[in-house]
């Protein structure tokens, strides 16, 4: 397997970037939604002024007018303002979920001097996004390895994993095992591999899993992945 080109949590850092990028432009044009009809109101009311032939004394724009004006200008400012708020929260859990990434691949390099094949952020057909990262043991056993940064203990009802916050427990967003089971059936395929072992690992969570194996799925924390992976060969 050729050496990867990418950097682990590149491509997640760069959705991180572009939604701050957005973000931004959204509380930018929030600001031009409420300042730019003010300064059209006075350029219109000093032009008017301009204009003692038309009228003596020029006419006002109606309150009711004014009072519609103000509400849609608040309506489309909060809207946008919103919007950038959404976007920067999306973009801090694009962080997180690079630094998640960042700091399994810094557990990988022990197994890169022992002679694995380490690559980072794999494009993958199927409308899959990427694989986190894929690897190959000197006994070229294959394995996907899904990062995710959850925080908390990660339990399992024997079906589904969730994830659990004091006394309180929560589903995940996503059906973690299933997109694991379809990552690696498309790594097999691209790379014409015999077989690739899916793994979900958990870099900020606690895996409270007895067997550490559901539906065909490894799932394990950051700091037991090297040992895993070395048991696995």
């Amino acid at each position: 397997m050729p050496k990867s080109s990418h950097c682990a949590g590149q491509n997640i850092r760069e959705l991180a970037r572009k939604r701050r990028v957005k973000a931004i432009a959204a509380f930018a044009a929030a600001g031009g939604v409420v300042v730019f009809p003010i300064l059209l109101l006075r350029a219109i009311d000093n032009f008017l002024k301009q204009l003692p032939a038309l009228s003596s004394v020029p006419q006002p724009i109606p309150d009711n007018a004014l009072l519609g004006l103000y509400l849609l200008i608040a309506i489309a400012a909060s809207g946008l303002v919103l919007q950038g708020v959404f976007l920067w929260k999306r973009a801090n859990r694009a962080d997180q979920g690079a630094q998640g990434e960042e700091a399994v691949a810094q557990e990988m390099t022990q197994l890169e001097r022992e002679g694995w094949q380490v690559e980072y952020n794999l494009r993958l057909g199927g409308r899959l996004g990427d694989a986190d990262i894929v690897c190959i043991s000197p006994q070229n056993k294959a394995y996907v390895i899904d990062v995710k940064s959850h925080r908390g203990d990660i339990i399992t009802d024997g079906q589904q994993l969730y994830r659990q916050m004091g006394k309180a427990t929560y589903e995940f967003e996503k059906n973690f095992l299933e997109q694991a089971l379809k990552q690696a059936l498309q790594v097999k395929k691209q790379k014409n591999l015999n077989f690739v072992t899916p793994i979900v690992a958990f870099s900020n969570g606690r895996v409270a899993i007895a067997s550490g194996k559901l539906q065909k799925v490894y799932v394990v924390e950051k700091s037991r992945l090297v040992w895993l992976l070395k048991s696995l060969g």
